[in-house]
């Protein structure tokens, strides 16, 4: 008889309530969508560090509570994102995040080119901590110490093992791209010590088909993808040898709980137009 227990949210309310209200303090006054163009900064860099921007950004998606700047200089386009939430970042980092360039400005387009990030082997997942974040104490060197040490030891384990990125709507171009690739797609993400997770993707704009000089609105779609079970923080999946389910068992200490259930997939649609 297969054992199945229900996931129950409620269990989790106080820190799930903590978690909104951190978020909605920071995101107050921000866009849902981006609404302005924007000129990437002389000094950006695809290293996972929102630096340039100061940390601070031009949109919060409520539908996929992640914070994000849409921004372009004269040869590519630049997303950078940002996640506070750990069920959040985690369903990032194992669900992927996929950026879409739809050049048609319609929501459906052949030609649609989508960039998926990060991409690793499912059997050998970066081991990482989302949940046991050392404080920082204002005044204090050793704890800034510990999270640093703490932010090191994570970003070591997810860069051992992120190498590639999914890439489909380029012609001639494999749908597996190593990070370190010369096709003029490149991404990355870090945590800071605070374990806010930054993850920014850069695409040529000519491999997209838009120009500097082209002033036409495109549109652009970001999707969380959903997680498998076998994926969320705290749930137990007990497979027999064929991969049907046997059995789930929720571990209450080890979850990671945000107020969008990590299963479900969630997206949003933006226009943008070049930045002269």
């Amino acid at each position: 008889m297969k054992k199945i227990k229900i996931i129950d949210y409620k269990l989790f309310l106080p820190v799930l309530l903590f978690s909104i209200y951190a978020v909605a303090v920071i995101a107050q006054n921000l866009p849902n969508v981006q609404k302005n163009s924007l000129r990437a900064p002389i000094n950006l860099r695809i290293d996972g560090k929102a630096i340039e921007w100061n940390n601070k950004f031009q949109a919060y998606n409520h539908a996929t509570d992640i914070f994000y700047t849409l921004s372009n200089d004269d040869n590519n386009l630049y997303l950078t994102i940002q996640a506070i939430d750990p069920g959040i970042i985690n369903k990032i980092i194992n669900g992927r995040v996929s950026f879409s360039i739809n050049k048609s400005g319609k929501k459906s387009d052949d030609d649609a080119v989508t960039i998926s990030y990060p991409v690793f082997d499912k059997k050998n997942r970066p081991n990482l901590n989302l949940k046991d974040k050392p404080e920082i104490i204002p005044g204090s060197a050793a704890s800034v110490k510990q999270a640093d040490s703490f932010m090191y030891v994570n970003n070591k384990s997810m860069n051992d093992k992120v190498k590639m990125i999914k890439v489909t709507g380029v012609t001639g171009m494999d749908s597996l791209i190593s990070v370190y690739n010369d096709d003029g797609i490149k991404a990355a993400a870090l945590f800071d010590n605070k374990m806010v997770y930054t993850c920014e993707i850069a695409v040529s704009l000519k491999l997209v088909g838009l120009s500097i000089n082209d002033r036409t609105k495109f549109s652009y779609h970001i999707t969380l993808n959903g997680l498998a079970l076998d994926y969320v923080p705290g749930v137990e999946i007990t497979r027999a040898p064929n991969g049907e389910i046997k059995s789930i068992d929720v571990h209450k200490s080890d979850a990671l709980v945000s107020r969008i259930n990590p299963t479900d997939t969630t997206d949003f649609w933006g226009e943008y137009t070049l930045a002269k």
